[in-house]
């Protein structure tokens, strides 16, 4: 919360220690290579599932992808595992 100047005052005259919180911290950006085929919003969204690690050995052929919902089910379960710490 922010105080305005004579809320804080106020409060620091009463013995209150205000603390400001701290930045939170900047990861850097995960630049993974987009294999060929794959729409790059899409590409997008799977890094980010994987949490940043590279997703690609995990993908079947796009067109598997495109034609049957059971790929996708069985896709988004791995992308996640990835998230895990190793």
């Amino acid at each position: 919360m922010s105080w305005r100047p004579d809320q804080q005052a106020m409060l620091s005259a009463m013995g209150y220690t205000l603390y400001r919180p701290a930045p939170a911290p900047v990861a850097p950006p995960v630049v993974v290579a987009r294999p060929a085929g794959i729409p790059e919003r899409l590409w997008d969204a799977l890094v980010r599932a994987a949490g940043g690690r590279d997703p690609s050995p995990l993908l079947p052929p796009v067109e598997q992808l495109r034609a049957g919902a059971d790929a996708k089910r069985a896709l988004w379960p791995a992308l996640r595992a990835l998230r895990r710490p190793h």
